[in-house]
C-alpha cells in the first residue's frame, strides 16, 4: 500500500515537473521566436523602404535620362534634308556674306533647340560654316586624332563619317577642347567669349582629414556634349556635307536643376569621376554653399566601364539612396555617368510609427503568454492527480500477471481494456507469454537444426582438411615424376631425330610423336599437380578487371566463334581497381569460359559480367553458360582435385581446384548454381580493400 502511494506521488510529481519544463520551454520559445519575428518586420521594413526609395530613383533614373536626351531638332532636320541648305555650299565657301547670312539662321535654330553650337562640314570633313563663329572655316578639326591628359576622347571623326554615310545619330561625345576652341558662346545674338571659359572646371577631391577642405587637382578640359549628326542633302538628293550639333553639359546647372524641382531628387552628370554638373552643394567648410561641380568622386569609376551602381551615402548628415547608371557614346564606350539620389527622411518616418505600433503588440503578446502559462499549470495539477490513479490500478495488473508467469503457467493473460499505452503494454505481454510458451515447445526442433548446422560445419572442415592432404599428395606425386618424364621426352626426341633421318622409318616416326605428344600431356599433368599444391609468391598490384576480362576474350574470341559460342560482355563502368594477381585472375577467367564452352558443344551463349557491389565492397565476377549444367550428384564435388566430368583425355580435374585456391589466396570465395539442361553459373567475389595473402 505505502509502495502504491509513493509511486502515485512520483508520478503525479512527475507529470506537474514535465508541465512546467514544457510550458517554461513554451514560454521561452514563443517570446524568442516573437521576438526574432519583430525584429525581422523592423529589419524588413527598413528593407522595404530602401527598396521602395530604390523603384523611384529608378523611376526617376530614366525619366531625367529621357529628358536629357532629348536632343531633336526639326528645323535642323528641315534644313539639311530638303536640299535648301545643300544647294549654298559652293556658295558658301565663297561669300562671306553667305556665310553671315547662313550663321544667323543656324544662331535661330540654335537658339529654339537650346543648342551649344551648330557645324557644318563638307564631304572631306573640313568646316563649311560655324553658327558661332562664322569666319572660322576651312579647317578640319573634326576630322584630327586628339590626346589629353584628363582622359579618353571620342572620335568625332568616326562620328562624321558615319553622318556623311547617310547616318543620323545623337549621342554623349567627350569633345578634346581644342575643336571647343574655335567655337563661340552666343548670348543675346553676340559672340561673347570662347568656349574654353564656360566649359575648364576645376577638379578637387574632398578629405574627411583636413576637415572638408578642398584639396585641388588638375584642370578637366574636356567636354560632355550630347550630340548629333545627320547628313546635309542637295535638292537632288545627295550628300554633300554633315551637320554636327551639340548640347555642352560641363556646367549646366539649369539643366539638372529643373529636374530637382519637378522630383525632389538630387542630380548629377559626370565626366569619368569629375562631376561636371550637379544639384548637390558643399555643406561643411569654407566652401559651404558652393556647387560641387569639379568634385572627384570615386563611386563613378565603375560606371566608366559601363556597370550600373546603388548605394547608400550620405548628404548634409541625412541617408540617400542613390544610383549610377552609365552613359556611352556612339561607339558603346562609357564616357561618363548621370546620378540621381533621394533623401529617405520622410521615409525613415513611417518606420519609427510603425516600431512603436509593433513593440506596443509584442508587450501584449507577452503579457498573453504569462496568463495562459498559468492557466495550463492549474490545469496540469488536477489532470495529474486522476491520471496517477487510474495509472497505477492498470499497473498493479501487470505486476499481479508477472508473478503469475514467473510461477510457471504460461497460459495466464491479462484483460486490460484502457485505450490506451497500457493496453499496448497488456497485449506485449499477452504476446510474450504466447511465444514463450511457443518456444517452449519448440526447444527440441531448435536443438535438432542446430546439430545439423554444426555437423555440416565439420564435414565443411573435412573437406578442407582433404584439400590440404591431396594438395601435400599432389606436390610429392609430381617432384617425383617431373625427373622421368623431362628424361622420357628427351630421349624420345633425340630418337625421332635419328629415325627422321632414315627414308624408311615413318611409321615408326609416328609412334615416337604419340609418344612425345602423350609424355607432354603427362607433364602438363604434373604441372598442374604443383600449381594446385604450391602457395603464391607472386606480388599483387592494382589492377582493373574489366581490362583482365577483356583481354581474355580477345583471345578466345577467335575459337569460341569457331564453336559457335556466342560471348556477351556486361561490365561494369563504375568497378574500383582492386590488388591481385593479374596472371592468376586471367587464369581464373580463362579456365571458367573454357569449362563454359566445354558444356556446349552444340554452341550457346557466354555472358560474362562484373559488378561492384557497394553494401560488401566487393567485385563480382559472373561466368554464365547455356550448355547442359552440373548433375545433382556432382555438385557437391565440383572444386575437388582430380574430379571432372570430362571425358577421358579431355580434362585432368585440377582447374577448378586451382581457380578456388587463387580466390582463396586473394581473400575471396567462390560460388556456383546451376540447372540441369538449362546452365550453370559461376561466381567469383574478391573483396576490394582486404588484405591480400602474398604467400
Amino acid at each position: 500500500m505505502v509502495s502504491r502511494r509513493s509511486l502515485r506521488k512520483k508520478l503525479a510529481y512527475t507529470f506537474l515537473a514535465g508541465a512546467l519544463i514544457t510550458t517554461a520551454l513554451f514560454f521561452l520559445t514563443i517570446a524568442g521566436i516573437l521576438t526574432d519575428y519583430f525584429s525581422r518586420q523592423s529589419v524588413d521594413r527598413q528593407q522595404l523602404v530602401q527598396e521602395q526609395a530604390t523603384l523611384a530613383v529608378r523611376g526617376n533614373l530614366v525619366i531625367f535620362k529621357d529628358r536629357l536626351q532629348q536632343l531633336r531638332s526639326g528645323a535642323l532636320n528641315l534644313l539639311s534634308r530638303t536640299g535648301t541648305f545643300g544647294d549654298r555650299f559652293d556658295r558658301l565657301a565663297r561669300s562671306r556674306d553667305e556665310r553671315e547670312s547662313a550663321a544667323k539662321h543656324l544662331q535661330a535654330i540654335q537658339f529654339e533647340s537650346r543648342l551649344s553650337f551648330i557645324t557644318i562640314v563638307d564631304k572631306n570633313g573640313k568646316v563649311v560654316l560655324r553658327s558661332t563663329n562664322p569666319t572660322a572655316v576651312g579647317d578640319d578639326t573634326f576630322m584630327r586624332s586628339y590626346v589629353n591628359s584628363s582622359g579618353p576622347l571620342s572620335s568625332i571623326a568616326n562620328l562624321v563619317q558615319a553622318a556623311l554615310s547617310g547616318k543620323t545619330i545623337s549621342s554623349f561625345e567627350v569633345f578634346a577642347p581644342e575643336i571647343m576652341a574655335l567655337e563661340n558662346v552666343i548670348e543675346n545674338g553676340k559672340a561673347v567669349t570662347s568656349w574654353k571659359d564656360y566649359t575648364a572646371i576645376p577638379t578637387f577631391q574632398v578629405s574627411r582629414e583636413d576637415n572638408w577642405n578642398r584639396v585641388m587637382g588638375p584642370v578637366e578640359t574636356r567636354v560632355l556634349t550630347l550630340t548629333l549628326a545627320q547628313p546635309i542633302l542637295n535638292s537632288r538628293g545627295d550628300i554633300v556635307g554633315a551637320a554636327i550639333a551639340g548640347k555642352v553639359i560641363n556646367k549646366d546647372i539649369p539643366i539638372v536643376q529643373d529636374f530637382r524641382n519637378v522630383s525632389q531628387d538630387h542630380a548629377s552628370v559626370f565626366l569619368g569621376q569629375v562631376r561636371i554638373t550637379s544639384t548637390l552643394k558643399q555643406t561643411q567648410g569654407e566652401h559651404k554653399g558652393e556647387s560641387m561641380i569639379g568634385g572627384i568622386y570615386p563611386d563613378a569609376t565603375r560606371t566608366s566601364i559601363g556597370l550600373y551602381v546603388e548605394r547608400l551615402g550620405r548628404y548634409d548628415g541625412e541617408p540617400l539612396m542613390g544610383v549610377f547608371d552609365p552613359i556611352k557614346n556612339h561607339e558603346g564606350t562609357a564616357v561618363g555617368a548621370i546620378y540621381i539620389g533621394r533623401p529617405l527622411s520622410a521615409l525613415n518616418e513611417i518606420t519609427k510609427a510603425q516600431d512603436e505600433i509593433q513593440a506596443a503588440v509584442q508587450r501584449r503578446t507577452i503579457f498573453s503568454i504569462i496568463a495562459l502559462v498559468v492557466c495550463t499549470m492549474l490545469l496540469a495539477l488536477v489532470m495529474a492527480t486522476v491520471f496517477s490513479k487510474r495509472m497505477i490500478r492498470h499497473i498493479d495488473k501487470l505486476r499481479k500477471g508477472a508473478e503469475t508467469i514467473s510461477d510457471g503457467n504460461l497460459d495466464h493473460r491479462l484483460d486490460i481494456q484502457s485505450g490506451d499505452e497500457i493496453e499496448v503494454l497488456a497485449q506485449q505481454f499477452n504476446s510474450m507469454a504466447a511465444k514463450l510458451q511457443e518456444s517452449h515447445q519448440n526447444m527440441e526442433k531448435k536443438v535438432e537444426e542446430r546439430t545439423r548446422e554444426l555437423k555440416e560445419s565439420q564435414e565443411t572442415m573435412v573437406q578442407q582438411e582433404k584439400m590440404v592432404g591431396i594438395g601435400q599428395l599432389a606436390a610429392g606425386i609430381a617432384h617425383e615424376m617431373n625427373t622421368p618424364l623431362g628424361t622420357i621426352i628427351g630421349y624420345a626426341q633425340m630418337l625421332r631425330e635419328d629415325l627422321a633421318a632414315q627414308p624408311s622409318a615413318n611409321g615408326n616416326l609416328n609412334d615416337v610423336d604419340e609418344i612425345i605428344e602423350q609424355a607432354g600431356r603427362c607433364r602438363d599433368l604434373v604441372k598442374n599437380l604443383l600449381n594446385f599444391s604450391r602457395r603464391s609468391t607472386t606480388e599483387k598490384s592494382e589492377a582493373d578487371l574489366n581490362a583482365i576480362v577483356r583481354k581474355i576474350l580477345s583471345l578466345v574470341e577467335h575459337d569460341f566463334d569457331l564453336k559457335r559460342v556466342r560471348v556477351q560482355a556486361t561490365l561494369d563502368p563504375e568497378l574500383p581497381k582492386v590488388k591481385v594477381n593479374e596472371n592468376e585472375i586471367a587464369q581464373v577467367v580463362l579456365n571458367l569460359a573454357n569449362n563454359a564452352v566445354d558444356s556446349m558443344p552444340d554452341g550457346g551463349n557466354l555472358i560474362l559480367s562484373t559488378f561492384y557491389e557497394e553494401e560488401t565492397d566487393r567485385i563480382r565476377i559472373e561466368v554464365r553458360d547455356t550448355g547442359f549444367g552440373i548433375a545433382e550428384s556432382d555438385r557437391t564435388r565440383v572444386f575437388e582435385p582430380f574430379f571432372t566430368t570430362k571425358e577421358v583425355g579431355k580434362g585432368t580435374g585440377l582447374g577448378l581446384s586451382i581457380c578456388y585456391k587463387i580466390i582463396e589466396n586473394h581473400m575471396g570465395s567462390m560460388e556456383f548454381d546451376s540447372v540441369t539442361g538449362r546452365g550453370t553459373t559461376f561466381r567469383v567475389y574478391i573483396p576490394v580493400n582486404a588484405e591480400v595473402r602474398v604467400g
